[in-house]
């Protein structure tokens, strides 16, 4: 008898604990997405600098100051360019895991919906 009570007790943890453990592997997941995300953009932003920098030890003389003035605007171009792109990126990144985490939400508002008619149906049992 007793036996049968920690049997249903665990049984019912478990079932409580798995949108939890859901959600943290879904969040796990989601930050390492994030961190391998930042890491790329450091580095592909940092090259970018470095890039201008080494242009930019080029001006010895007025013509190669003109030329580094002038392939700026394409620079500038090109770096608003890819924060909209890197931007759209991560807003995707970010719905789909929002979507996710709604969609856990959902399965465990479920998950206690069922474990609360089966405890009631069970106590009628017993009544």
């Amino acid at each position: 008898m007793y036996n049968d009570i920690f049997v249903s007790a665990q049984e019912q943890f478990d079932k409580l604990a798995a949108p939890a453990r859901k959600f943290n592997n879904v969040t796990l997941d989601h930050m390492a997405k994030l961190v391998d995300y930042q890491i790329s953009m450091f580095r592909s932003y940092s090259e970018v600098a470095i890039e201008q920098m080494r242009a930019m030890q080029t001006v010895s003389d007025s013509q190669s100051l003109q030329a580094y003035v002038s392939a700026q605007s394409e620079a500038a171009k090109s770096l608003s360019e890819k924060v909209a792109k890197d931007t759209t990126e991560l807003v995707e990144l970010q719905r789909g895991y929002a979507e996710e985490v709604q969609k856990l939400g959902e399965e465990s508002v479920a998950t206690v919906s069922n474990l609360d008619a089966a405890k009631k149906s069970a106590a009628r049992k017993s009544a």
